[in-house]
C-alpha cells in the first residue's frame, strides 16, 4: 500500500473514489470502449449515480465535464439544455492493482444528461457509507463517435438496491499469500454487483485488465436495446 495514502481513505473505498472522480478529467476513450465491439446505439449502461454539475462547471470544462458540453452540442443538444444538475456522473468500477500507483488508478464513469422530467428526487453517493440511486442511462454516438449518455430512469432507489449490491474484491488462498510475500499489499477493487438481472435484460461485462476475484469479477453491466 502506497505509504502516502491515508488510512481512513482505505477504509472508505466508496469516498476514495468520490475523491478521484471530482479531480479527474473525462478519458476520452473510456466511454467508447467500455462499450465493446458489439456497441449499438440505444445500449444502457447500469450505474450508481455519484456527481452532479453545475452549468458554470460544465461551461468552463471543469473535471469530469471537459469536453461534455462540445459532444453534447454534435448530438443535438444546445446551451440552453445546460442547467445546474442537469448533467451527472454515473459510477460503474474502480480499481487499483496496489503496487504503487493510487487505489482507484483505473475507475469507470459515465456522464449523463438529465431531462427535466428526472431531475427532482434523485439521490447522489455523498461519498459517506450513502448510497446514491441506481440509474439506467441510455447511451448514444453522436456525429463524430463520441458517446453521449441520457439518464432514462432509476433502476433501484439509494434506499434499497436489491437484487444489486457494492462488491469488492474476494481473494483467494493462493492470490492473498502471493500478494502478501509481494510486500505491496492486495489490489482493491469496487464495482455494481447485481443478481438474477439477466430477466431485467443486464448482461455482464468483465472489466479487462481488472484484478482477479475468487468470488464475481470486476464488472460492468451494460443492455443492449433492440
Amino acid at each position: 500500500m502506497p505509504k502516502h495514502v491515508p488510512e481512513v481513505l482505505i477504509k472508505n473505498l466508496k469516498g476514495l473514489v468520490l475523491l478521484l472522480l471530482g479531480g479527474c478529467a473525462t478519458s476520452g476513450g473510456w466511454q467508447t470502449e467500455s462499450a465493446g465491439p458489439e456497441f449499438k446505439d440505444g445500449t444502457r449502461v447500469l450505474g450508481e449515480l455519484v456527481l452532479s454539475a453545475t452549468r458554470e462547471q460544465v461551461l468552463a470544462n471543469e473535471g469530469l465535464m471537459r469536453g461534455w458540453r462540445d459532444k453534447m452540442l454534435v448530438a443535438g443538444y444546445t446551451d440552453a439544455d445546460i442547467v445546474d444538475n442537469s448533467e451527472v456522473t454515473v459510477f460503474s468500477f474502480c480499481y487499483g492493482h496496489n503496487s504503487g500507483v493510487p487505489l482507484c488508478a483505473h475507475h469507470g464513469h459515465f456522464v449523463a444528461h438529465v431531462p427535466e422530467e428526472l431531475r427532482a428526487g434523485l439521490h447522489f453517493d455523498t461519498g459517506q457509507d450513502v448510497d446514491g440511486d441506481l440509474v439506467e442511462v441510455e447511451l448514444m454516438r453522436n456525429a463524430n463517435g463520441d458517446i453521449v449518455g441520457k439518464l432514462i430512469g432509476v433502476y433501484r432507489s439509494a434506499e434499497d438496491w436489491s437484487p444489486c449490491r457494492s462488491a469488492s474484491l474476494e481473494s483467494g488462498e493462493v492470490s492473498s499469500a502471493l500478494m502478501s510475500l509481494s510486500g505491496v499489499g492486495p489490489p482493491r477493487a469496487m464495482w455494481i454487483e447485481c443478481e438474477n438481472v439477466d430477466q431485467d435484460g443486464w448482461v455482464r461485462h468483465p472489466v479487462p485488465g481488472a484484478p482477479p476475484s475468487a468470488g464475481a469479477p470486476v464488472s460492468t453491466w451494460f443492455k443492449s436495446m433492440p
